[in-house]
Order: structure tokens, then sequence, then C-alpha cells
């Protein structure tokens, strides 16, 4: 996420770079402020999208409201889903093991291609 910047006195715009950031990650980021905020999501070229925000309460939001948003808020998730997405990417095969294991009716399942070869 870069560029957060305010656009009016209730409304916040930023941009992110979906290189970095996926749909996923993004949507889960968006989906948390959409109690709060009317969300308008625009892609700007197939490496960067656009984000508006606008407070739902149409109230004033103070300088120090909107360093709480961009900092503890908006950045963490975008954070936090990151390495959420990570983590799941990383241990799909673990968990794909897992699944199979517990629903096989013995212990030979040594037929199964676990590695997706």
């Amino acid at each position: 996420m870069t560029d957060f910047r305010r656009v009016g006195d209730n409304t916040f715009n930023f941009v992110v770079d979906t290189l970095i950031y996926n749909d996923t990650v993004i949507s889960k980021v968006l989906y948390r402020l959409s109690e709060n905020y009317w969300i308008e999501r625009k892609s700007i070229n197939e490496k960067i999208q656009s984000v508006l925000l606008e407070n739902k309460s149409l109230q004033v939001i103070t300088e120090e409201e909107e360093a709480s948003l961009l900092k503890k808020q908006i950045s963490q998730d975008f954070i936090d889903y990151k390495a959420r997405n990570i983590i799941q990417q990383e241990t799909q095969h673990i968990r794909d093991i897992l699944y199979i294991k517990s629903f096989s009716n013995n212990d030979d399942f040594e037929d199964f291609n676990l590695i997706g070869n």
C-alpha cells in the first residue's frame, strides 16, 4: 500500500501494488474496512489498484484517527493477510496429505500422488 492521502474531510485514497498484494489479500483488507467505510476499488493498470474510502458516518475524521487508520489498521491488515496467504501456500501440501490420510480407509495411501507431479 502506498500513497495514502486525504481527499476530503471523511475520504481517503491509496494505491495498492498487485505484484505485492494479490486480489485475495486486498479483498480481505477491504472487507474488514467495509463496516465503517464505503469503498470504491478501481484498477489503474494490471499492476496498480486505487482504493477510495469514505467514512459512512460522514463525520470529519481527525488527524489522529487518520494516523490510526493508516498505521494501525490498514497497514497491519495488509501485512497480516499477506503473511497468512504465504503460510497457506507453503502448507498446502501438508494439509492435502492430512486430508487424504483422515479420509483413507487404511494405512496404505501410497497410491495417491501427494506431490502433484
